[in-house]
């Protein structure tokens, strides 16, 4: 397991999972979100990994959620 991740706050943590109950975990926001949520726990390169993308690239979707919530991710 990685290190957890201490870019991603509680609360904001929170808000994603609220966050994904709301949208789903069909769409591209929910797809995001759940890599958001899972990077608290796990961290940012273990999560980056397994959804083979680039360390920058969940920052980037982690950046977005805080300043516009789900719109930054569609």
């Amino acid at each position: 397991m990685g290190i957890k991740s201490k870019v991603i706050s509680d609360t904001l943590y929170e808000q994603a999972q609220a966050s994904l109950k709301k949208v789903g975990r069909g769409s591209k926001a929910g797809h995001r979100l759940q890599a958001i949520i899972s990077a608290k726990r796990h961290g940012i390169t273990a999560v980056a990994r397994i959804y083979d993308i680039t360390r920058a690239t969940l920052m980037s979707w982690i950046r977005r959620f805080e300043k516009e919530s789900t719109e930054g991710l569609r």
